[in-house]
């Protein structure tokens, strides 16, 4: 069937949710521009903005049986937009509280001499979880922790995307921290504090 008689509305999330590529790339276009405009006008970020909606459309895409459950395709679009955006300002206030912990650790972090045992302990830890990042991840972590490099600069350096940069970031994070909790007690400014100096 052509991309021309498709009409909006139930029809149409139907043919998507029964797996009809043709159907999901005129849903695309069809909301493309008006979405871009409603999320940019939080982010005021083209990459940022790219980003989420790439990540609105695969998330459709892959659950998109859950489409024929839907009555407004615009209500469910702008839903899911603004919990993207939610998400995004979350993430960049969780890496501020970061900085703002390495900038106070740096500051304040003193070492007895009982300290320094515990600190070559966790520091031990800590590059231990950091070699088991697979080479590229690994590679991304240390610009971002120990070089200081945003992710704007190492996408730049690596000549891949900003994405790639922050989702390969994401992953380093977690598994350090997992085991971290795995492997020893150590709290955020202590982490922090043996990572960054």
């Amino acid at each position: 069937m052509s991309i021309a008689v498709y009409e909006e509305g139930k029809i149409l999330l139907q043919r998507i949710a029964g797996g009809d590529r043709v159907a999901f790339t005129y849903f695309y276009t069809s909301h493309l521009n008006r979405l871009y405009r409603y999320i940019f006008l939080f982010t005021k970020s083209k990459e940022d903005t790219e980003e989420i909606l790439q990540d609105i459309f695969i998330k459709i895409w892959e659950n998109r049986e859950k489409l024929i459950e839907i009555d407004s395709a615009s209500c469910y679009l702008t839903q899911i937009a603004k919990n993207k955006i939610l998400d995004k300002v979350r993430s960049l206030q969780v890496r501020q509280r970061v900085l703002s912990e390495l900038r106070r650790s740096r500051e304040n972090f003193a070492f007895t001499t009982g300290d320094d045992c515990v600190y070559r302990e966790y520091y031990h830890v800590v590059q231990k979880a950091i070699d088991r990042l697979p080479p590229k991840r690994k590679l991304i972590f240390r610009l971002n922790i120990e070089n200081g490099l945003s992710q704007d600069e190492i996408a730049h350096q690596l000549k891949i995307s900003r994405s790639v940069v922050q989702k390969q970031l994401y992953s380093a994070t977690h598994f350090v921290r997992k085991y971290l909790l795995e492997h020893g007690e150590i709290s955020m400014s202590v982490f922090f504090s043996l990572v960054f100096l």
